[in-house]
């Protein structure tokens, strides 16, 4: 592979060509363009694309495709040139996620269409696709982050290259942006991180291959968890590639009744060292995903655990808890997508560890109920709430109706996700941890 890179060229102009302009695709004859649909959305996965000719004094949409999955693109539709609204649709429902007015359709253009997004979170990227070929001996990367990740930053570099000694090509790219770079062609590992943190890796492509003179849309996309990363590779009027995350997340909580020092590991790395009751993990760690080992201590006494399996993409917390059979233990599958209404709505679930008590448990926030019934060594689903400062969270024994803990003055930002971790009850304090997961 050539590891030598050009620098970026005239990057705004590139993406005016690459993002911005609007084409369609066909058969390229006089009067027609085409385009075609991308499906990465998560919260979607089967979507229709409709149009209406400007033209019309009432609109008439007519489906241009429809039920394309995820992680599939369509074929081309031929269209008529010229000017349109479309809408994107959820598969054989008539309302429309979203609606682009006024798209100028020119004569033998191509034009794909990129849905993504987590459910109520469903946005459009356009990638034209008519551009020049890069020069010999190299390629066009326009990066997309379509993904639900947060800012993250890109690295193309051997094989073999350490994150530390390597520079990002693409830095601080947010959600639903893009950059445009140009790079020698050939055999690139990728790799992607959360802004500024190369130990916070969300996605590790082994071999990425950017053919001689191509033009490539190389897209970011979600994953049932919310943060990883999976990456997708379009050439310019191509097929679509997937690298799809063969990864996952997890950390650990601690809710047993009686113990001081909990000791887990997950295939040889540890979750927990020596943590106490109460205690939930304030980072994920990064692990291949599959049927894993896991190792339980529990005050030097070992527990046996048998293996656990965690998916692709997800986030997970695996809970030590206990009842009168002895200790417990309980893999959760976190849900860290984001909320719908991001500048003004945060998501809240509860974690119930109270081994001391053993009731199931009521979440209030705000005087709001966010979960109800939520049994000992489980968690709710996540609610979503208005985000700001002083709010308070209210915990209830539900079977009682007993207030067990009160927590005023919280805030909860904007497109945060929280879990509420309650531990402890009966002869032990009750406790009580509103943890920011992202």
């Amino acid at each position: 592979m050539r590891s030598t890179f050009r620098p970026p060229i005239s990057v705004a102009a590139m993406l005016a060509a690459a993002v911005v302009s609007l084409s369609g695709c066909g058969n390229g004859s006089s009067g027609t363009a085409n385009v075609r649909l991308l499906n990465v959305s998560t919260g979607y996965t089967s979507l229709d694309l409709y149009a209406s000719n400007n033209g019309n004094t009432t609109p008439n949409y007519t489906a241009q495709m429809q039920g394309v999955a995820y992680e599939t693109v369509s074929n081309y539709a031929a269209i008529g040139s010229g000017t349109y609204s479309l809408e994107f649709r959820k598969n054989g429902v008539s309302s429309a996620l979203a609606t682009d007015g006024s798209e100028n359709l020119t004569d033998s253009s191509h034009t794909t269409y990129v849905g993504y997004g987590s459910s109520g979170n469903f946005a459009t990227v356009k990638i034209g696709e008519d551009q020049a070929s890069a020069n010999t001996g190299y390629t066009k990367v326009s990066v997309i982050n379509a993904s639900e990740a947060g800012n993250v930053d890109v690295y193309l570099t051997d094989s073999t290259t350490d994150l530390v000694n390597a520079s990002a090509l693409i830095s601080n790219i947010a959600a639903g942006g893009t950059s445009t770079i140009t790079v020698t062609s050939g055999n690139y590992r990728v790799r992607v991180i959360g802004t500024g943190n190369t130990s916070d890796l969300r996605a590790d492509v082994a071999q990425v291959t950017f053919n001689d003179t191509s033009v490539n849309s190389l897209l970011l996309t979600s994953t049932t968890g919310g943060m990883l990363v999976n990456v997708s590779l379009l050439p310019q009027q191509g097929s679509l590639t997937t690298y799809n995350t063969t990864q996952a997340r997890v950390r650990g909580a601690v809710g047993i009744a009686n113990g001081t020092a909990v000791n887990v590991t997950v295939s040889g790395a540890n979750i927990l060292t020596n943590a106490t009751v109460g205690v939930i993990g304030g980072t994920y760690t990064l692990v291949n995903a599959g049927s894993l080992p896991f190792t339980l201590n529990v005050d030097g006494t070992a527990v046996t655990v048998p293996n656990q399996t965690l998916a692709a993409g997800g986030d997970y917390t695996f809970l030590v808890w206990s009842n009168s059979s002895g200790t417990q233990t309980t893999l959760i599958a976190d849900d860290n997508t984001l909320p719908a209404s991001l500048a003004s709505k945060s998501r809240v679930r509860m974690l119930n560890g109270m081994s001391g008590l053993g009731d199931p448990l009521t979440l209030l926030v705000n005087f709001q109920t966010g979960a109800t019934g939520v049994t000992l060594g489980t968690a709710s689903t996540l609610a979503q709430f208005a985000s700001g400062t002083n709010n308070e969270v209210d915990v209830i024994d539900t079977t009682t109706s007993a207030t067990l803990l009160t927590k005023t003055t919280l805030t909860l930002d904007a497109a945060g996700v929280y879990t509420m971790f309650m531990a402890g009850g009966g002869s032990s304090p009750v406790n009580g941890t509103l943890r920011k997961d992202r």
